[in-house]
C-alpha cells in the first residue's frame, strides 16, 4: 500500500431500502485518493454523487443502506486503518474523524448552521470536540480562521448569527468550520451553487489556497466541468450510480473515451462556438428512473454507439484504455466488439 494513499473505496454499494425491497442506488464503486490530490466527481443531477459523498462520513438518510464495499481511511502513519462503512453511525471512532481528520462543506450552508447560536460559537463547538484548547484560545483560532477565508471584521463577525452572514459568507464561514481543524481530507460537495460567478471563483481560489498551504486532499462533487479543469488532477465520471470513465483530468478532457463523457464535454460552451453562433450539443432522452433502470449499460438509451446484443447484456468494467485511463464500454477491450 503506498504510504500516500489516504481514502480507497472498493466496490461500494448503497441502496434505498423501500417497503422490504432494496433499490440499488450506487452500485459498486472503486476509487481512491492521495494526499494532497483533488478527485472531482462528476454526472447529472441523480447520479449518486451527493449519496457517495455522505456515506463516506455514514451521514446517509436512515432509508439509505450501505450493503457492500469498504471505505478504507488510511488517516496518518501513527493511526490505524478504518473501515467506515463497517463502523457504527454513531459510534466514537467515527466521531473522531467527522469534522476533524475529514470535513465536509455542504451544498446549502444555511442548513448546516444554527440560526440559533452565533458562527463562531459553532465553528469553535467543533475547535473543542477535536483539540484541547481553552475556550479563549478557540475563539482566537476561529477569528484567524474567519480572516484567512476572507471575512472583513472577523472579531466582531464572529459574534454574528448566520442570517446576518449574505451566501458568499456563509459559505465562507463553512469552509472555515471545515478546516478549523487541519483535516486530511476535504470533501466539498457542490459548494459554490447559487453563488455568482465572481464569488465562486473566490471560493475555488481560496479552496486551492488551502490545499497548498495545509495540502490537504480534496474530494470535489459537482456537475460543472469548468469548476473540474480548474481544480482537479483525476476526475471520476458518474452515470446512474457507476463509474464510467476514470483518469487525469488534462487526460480525459483532451481525450475523452465514453460516449457520456464525450458527450458532456460537448455541451460545455466555448468561445469560438459563441463567436460562430452555433447551438450547443445536446444528450439525446433522460437519465432513467431508479425503477426503470435499463439491463446492461445505463447509458445504452441516449448512446450513439449502441450495439445490440451485447450493450443490453452486461455492465463493462472499468478497463485501462491508456496510462491511468478507464472507461466502461464496450467500445473498449473486448475483443471483435471493438470499434
Amino acid at each position: 500500500m503506498e504510504k500516500e494513499l489516504l481514502l480507497q473505496v472498493k466496490n461500494l454499494q448503497i441502496s434505498w431500502l423501500l417497503d422490504k425491497a432494496l433499490i440499488p442506488i450506487v452500485c459498486g464503486l472503486d476509487f481512491s485518493l492521495k494526499s494532497g490530490k483533488v478527485l472531482a466527481l462528476v454526472g447529472e443531477s441523480g447520479c449518486g454523487k451527493s449519496v457517495t459523498s455522505l456515506s463516506l462520513l455514514r451521514l446517509l438518510a436512515k432509508e439509505l443502506k450501505i450493503v457492500g464495499g469498504e471505505i478504507l481511511f488510511y488517516g496518518q502513519n501513527d493511526e490505524k486503518t478504518l473501515d467506515m462503512a463497517k463502523v457504527n453511525p454513531r459510534g466514537k471512532d467515527i466521531q473522531k474523524i467527522r469534522g476533524g481528520a475529514v470535513s465536509m462543506i455542504f451544498q446549502e450552508p444555511m442548513s448546516s448552521f444554527s440560526p440559533l447560536y452565533t458562527i463562531g460559537y459553532q465553528i469553535m463547538e467543533v475547535i473543542q470536540l477535536h483539540k484541547d484548547v481553552s475556550k479563549k484560545e478557540a475563539k482566537r483560532i476561529t477569528v484567524e480562521l474567519l480572516k484567512k477565508v476572507g471575512i472583513a471584521d472577523a472579531k466582531n463577525a464572529v459574534d454574528r448569527y448566520p442570517y446576518e452572514f449574505s451566501g458568499g459568507m456563509r459559505q465562507r464561514a463553512m469552509i472555515a468550520k471545515a478546516l478549523s481543524c487541519d483535516p486530511l481530507l476535504l470533501i466539498a460537495d457542490e459548494p459554490t451553487t447559487a453563488l455568482d460567478v465572481t464569488i465562486q471563483n473566490q471560493i475555488l481560489n481560496l479552496m486551492c489556497d488551502m490545499k497548498q498551504e495545509f495540502r490537504t486532499s480534496i474530494i470535489f462533487i459537482t456537475h460543472d466541468l469548468g469548476v473540474v479543469g480548474q481544480m482537479a488532477d483525476e476526475v471520476a465520471i458518474m452515470y446512474m450510480g457507476r463509474i464510467i470513465e476514470q483518469g487525469i483530468t488534462r487526460e480525459i478532457f483532451k481525450n475523452p473515451k465514453h460516449p457520456y463523457t464525450i458527450k458532456l464535454l460537448d455541451a460545455v460552451p466555448r468561445l469560438g462556438d459563441l463567436e460562430a453562433r452555433r447551438r450547443l450539443e445536446t444528450i439525446q432522452g433522460n437519465v432513467p428512473g431508479l425503477f426503470d433502470r435499463p439491463s446492461g449499460c445505463a447509458f445504452r438509451p441516449r448512446c450513439d454507439y449502441f450495439i445490440s446484443g451485447i450493450c443490453d447484456t452486461t455492465f463493462p468494467d472499468l478497463r485501462e484504455v491508456s496510462k491511468d485511463h478507464f472507461a466502461a464500454c464496450y467500445l473498449y477491450g473486448y475483443g471483435e466488439s471493438n470499434r
